[in-house]
């Protein structure tokens, strides 16, 4: 009886504190790292998905996978840019936060693309899957030309969509 009454003490803490810490806004650093990894983790699915497309890499049954990641990732676009998170380290650009409906329109073009790249990727149909993905590249590169800050030269040289906030 102790054991079960100690387990259940033990779920409500638990239950608790996730409760009481997913209703507290994130720290504008905290918005800024989680940002930066999703769109690290977009990037690693779009260089893999590149590779695999390409012929460089020969795993085809896992381009869908790549894909799904893309779209599934894009679908939290708008989310990662919370009020106060365009201070500190981050390339994200005020434009993000001055011109709202810009950027949403940016990100549903993306998320739309990104669905449509979802949804030919294991067709086997070469052209309609390059089709697709040149379209949310072209649409990845019009957010990143408007509302990131251009790279150092520095990072220049590792611009396939490694090492940088998108």
């Amino acid at each position: 009886m102790q054991r079960l009454m100690a387990e259940t003490v033990a779920i409500l803490i638990i239950t608790t504190c996730l409760f009481s810490t997913a209703d507290a806004a994130a720290k504008p650093e905290d918005a800024i790292k989680y940002r930066h990894s999703v769109m690290e983790s977009m990037s690693g699915h779009v260089n893999a998905f590149v590779l695999i497309a390409t012929n460089k890499i020969d795993s085809p049954q896992y381009l869908q996978n790549h894909a799904d990641a893309i779209a599934n990732l894009s679908s939290e676009l708008e989310t990662l840019f919370p009020a106060g998170s365009g201070q500190g380290d981050t390339d994200a650009l005020p434009a993000i936060w001055d011109d709202v409906e810009k950027f949403s329109k940016a990100v549903a073009k993306m998320q739309e693309t990104a669905n449509s790249l979802q949804q030919v990727a294991g067709s086997g149909d070469t052209k309609a899957i390059m089709g697709a993905f040149a379209a949310a590249g072209k649409s990845c590169k019009g957010c990143h030309e408007t509302f990131r800050a251009e790279e150092d030269d520095d990072d220049s040289d590792s611009h396939d969509h490694d090492d940088h906030e998108h």
